[in-house]
């Protein structure tokens, strides 16, 4: 097997590998169009189709980080700062890249990049495994492949 599951976040070199196990991952492309519709006739038509930015939906714990347990509420509730540090997007130079897997086959990674967080949520009331929700947006809908990390 050669694609190794990674979800990860970078910027400016610096990669922070996002909190597992990572539950559940979503990609949704869309696209706008024009829609025109003849009235008294059965069906439209779209036109004029031109792709948006993605929006990424990542669910997860925080049971390890960078594969470390992180056991202990204090331990996890280190890991869920540093996450929303390196989630933060203040101005257009902070925007970071996406990246989701490894292929150990050609040394590549496959990323998202310009990205930016829409919503981060968390729940803190179960004392043993935080779990922790992410909408990020991609403004370039391209899955890049490519061999670095950065």
């Amino acid at each position: 097997m050669s694609f190794i599951f990674q979800p990860a976040v970078s910027l400016a070199g610096e990669r922070y590998e996002l909190p597992r196990p990572v539950t559940k991952l979503v990609i949704e492309d869309v696209w706008d169009v024009q829609r025109f519709k003849v009235p008294l006739k059965a069906g439209d038509q779209l036109a004029g189709h031109s792709q948006n930015g993605v929006e990424i939906t990542l669910t997860g714990q925080f049971g390890t980080r960078a594969g470390e347990l992180t056991a202990s509420e204090e331990e996890m509730f280190a890991a869920l700062e540093e996450l929303r540090t390196a989630l933060h997007v203040g101005d257009e130079l902070q925007k970071y890249s996406l990246y989701i897997y490894y292929d150990e086959l050609t040394e590549t990674y496959r990323r998202f990049q310009h990205c930016s967080t829409i919503r981060f949520a968390y729940d803190l009331s179960d004392v043993h495994l935080f779990g922790y929700s992410l909408v990020i947006h991609a403004e370039d809908p391209v899955l890049y492949a490519t061999a670095d990390e950065a």
